[in-house]
């Protein structure tokens, strides 16, 4: 009896706080405060000043960032950090950020991102980092087109140091989508399907770290210290590197700190696969060439000789044909006995 008391009591307790969730709450703690649940900011007391809250969570509130993300009469002027992950958040505008100018700090991960209208954080000119982790949905061409209206701004993002955009199977990123982050120091894509290091050249001049670890790529281009000429740390680990000898140069003769370098490994050419770039013997580079120079000796061989032999029919040729020209002169005018008797005969003279 008393267990099935004990059952019904923990049932009816559960649906209160299901009751709860659905409806939604926000809990302050000194000067952070944690709402979850949809509706839950509409829960704060209208007139109320929150102007000592400086760090915002919103968890599973369902949010669309298309419209006010606070009530009226609702402010935060103090609201540095806004964490809005794990939301189910599909749609992001710039009237979503219009009343939380001076957040710093966004945290978007987790959530379903497939629409953002131009321009959604020109408000948030104090911004210095944005990560949307796992945050973005859609198409390849949907998301190239995404980030380059996320960072295509009115905003000079003068602060924006850091962008983190992992695992969101990004296929593309168009070459001037970070032009407008001049100050931006630190890029982190890894973990989507990105193939190529698709930067424009003038873009990223002052970015110091960029992750690229788990996507498609191939070769690193050789004028990356070019275009990316304050690049200090790199992560290229877990790509399918061809690990020819421009590469393996391009990575020993420079400063830059390469992280997780165990896991760069090589998945061409056959001899070094499954290797790390790093652990690539010195003398590899000399070896393929020296195995480049001799696996055809035969066809340098069978050219060489077919040249020599080709030279020497021509000599043989031109001397013929010389040769040739000077019988037929001497053949023209033929001196023998015969002929030399017959002239010198003297005729006998009758007086």
């Amino acid at each position: 009896m008393i267990e099935k008391v004990l059952v019904v009591v923990l049932l009816v307790s559960g649906l209160c706080l299901d009751a709860v969730d659905a409806q939604g709450s926000c809990r302050q703690e000194s000067y952070e405060m944690t709402c979850r649940g949809k509706n839950s900011l509409h829960e704060l007391k209208p007139g109320k000043t929150y102007s000592n809250i400086d760090t915002l969570h919103i968890h599973q509130a369902e949010l669309d960032l298309t419209d006010d993300l606070l009530p009226n009469d609702i402010t935060f002027s103090a609201l540095t950090l806004l964490n809005a992950t794990d939301n189910h958040l599909t749609r992001i505008g710039r009237r979503g950020f219009d009343k939380i100018r001076n957040v710093q700090f966004l945290y978007l991960s987790n959530n379903q991102i497939s629409h953002a209208q131009p321009d959604p954080f020109q408000a948030l000119e104090k911004l210095e980092l944005i990560e949307m982790d796992d945050a973005l949905d859609g198409n390849a061409e949907d998301k190239a087109d995404m980030l380059r209206n996320f960072f295509h701004s009115k905003n000079s993002f003068t602060h924006l140091s850091k962008i983190e955009l992992n695992k969101n199977r990004i296929d593309e990123i168009y070459p001037k989508t970070f032009c407008g982050v001049k100050g931006l120091k630190r890029l982190e894509v890894s973990n989507n399907r990105i193939q190529s290091f698709n930067f424009a050249r003038s873009c990223l001049t002052e970015l110091k770290a960029l992750m690229l670890a788990g996507n498609l790529i191939q070769k690193i281009p050789a004028d990356i210290w070019d275009f990316l000429p304050q690049l200090s740390s790199l992560d290229i680990s877990n790509n399918p590197l061809n690990c020819d000898c421009e590469t393996v140069k391009l990575v020993r003769d420079d400063d830059v700190i390469f992280i997780n370098q165990a896991q760069t490994k090589c998945a061409s050419p056959p001899e070094v696969e499954g290797q790390s770039i790093f652990e690539i013997r010195k003398d590899y580079c000399s070896a393929t060439a020296t195995k480049t120079t001799n696996r055809n000796p035969r066809g340098k061989a069978s050219f060489l000789q077919f040249f020599i032999l080709f030279v020497i029919a021509v000599g043989i040729l031109w001397a013929y044909k010389k040769y040739r020209e000077r019988l037929s002169y001497m053949s023209t005018a033929p001196v023998g006995y015969t002929n030399l008797q017959h002239e010198q005969v003297v005729e006998p003279e009758f007086v």
